[in-house]
Parts: structure tokens; C-alpha cells; sequence
């Protein structure tokens, strides 16, 4: 499978290649459940998935995360900008938000829902298990680019 990493979120410097190697570690952690050819993780600002958000979920709002699952194309849109400020509200660092998103999205694209109490614990408890076999094998502060 082929990931690929694009930032069009300009206000945020994001480490695309660092990215995409915690996306593989991931799938291989999860034993790679997607059955697909190609994945896309694709960083945007509030304002760019808003849009995207109101057309295919029908909430006109921001949202952090975004999963299609277009048959051999798997696409996870994420908004740094929401990370950002969520990394605030949760007193956690961008990095981990930004990754927390991208296995977030990875789950959904394998089966995983947040829809009930039951289902999000049951997410939230792999993501958990998921994020410290990462940060086990990573410096997750790698995931922004320093100028």
C-alpha cells in the first residue's frame, strides 16, 4: 500500500515524511486492516474542511477528522488548526493531537465508530494502545518541521 502525506494547512509546518512512516507503523501494529492500494492523509485549515464537512456530513462546522473510504482509496482529511486548539483544551501537545488524528482515522477506516458511549470507549482504548506502541518506537515531537 502507498501512503501519502500532503499539508495544504500552510500555517502549520508538518513533517509529511515523518507522518507517513507513523501512518505504516501503525498499519502494521493494526496488521494492516484497510485492503486498499493507497492511503492519503491530508492536513487542511477549519475553514477548508467546513465545506467538506457540511457536503458529506451535513454539519456546517470545522470537524478534526475526516474518513472516506473511496474502495482502493482511503482518504483521511485532518485540521491542524483544530488540533491546535484542541491540544489547548485537552492540555496536550499538537504532535500528539495531530497523531492521535491519523490513527483516529485510520480506525474509522478499519471498522472502528465513535456513534455510542460503548463504541467511542472501545475506540478511544485502541487509539490509546495504538499512540504508546508509537511513542514506544518514536519522538513524536519529529512531526513538525522546524525552520
Amino acid at each position: 500500500m502507498v501512503v501519502v502525506v500532503r499539508n495544504s494547512n500552510k500555517r502549520h509546518r508538518i513533517n509529511e515524511r515523518f507522518i507517513k512512516k507513523l501512518a505504516v507503523e501503525a498499519l502494521l501494529f493494526l496488521k494492516n486492516p484497510l485492503r486498499c492500494d493507497e492511503l492519503e492523509v491530508i492536513f487542511l485549515s477549519d475553514a477548508s474542511i467546513r465545506p467538506i464537512n457540511k457536503r458529506y456530513k451535513n454539519k456546517d462546522r470545522s470537524t478534526d477528522v475526516l474518513s472516506f473510504d473511496l474502495g482502493r482509496l482511503k482518504e483521511i482529511l485532518i485540521s491542524s488548526d483544530t488540533a491546535l486548539r484542541n491540544s489547548k483544551r485537552f492540555n496536550s501537545s499538537f504532535e500528539n493531537e495531530l497523531v492521535l488524528y491519523v490513527i483516529h482515522g485510520i480506525l474509522h477506516l478499519s471498522g472502528y465508530d465513535d456513534g455510542t458511549i460503548l463504541e467511542k470507549r472501545r475506540m478511544s482504548s485502541k487509539e490509546d494502545k495504538v499512540l504508546r506502541r508509537l511513542c514506544k518506537s518514536e519522538n513524536l515531537s519529529k512531526v513538525l518541521m522546524r525552520p
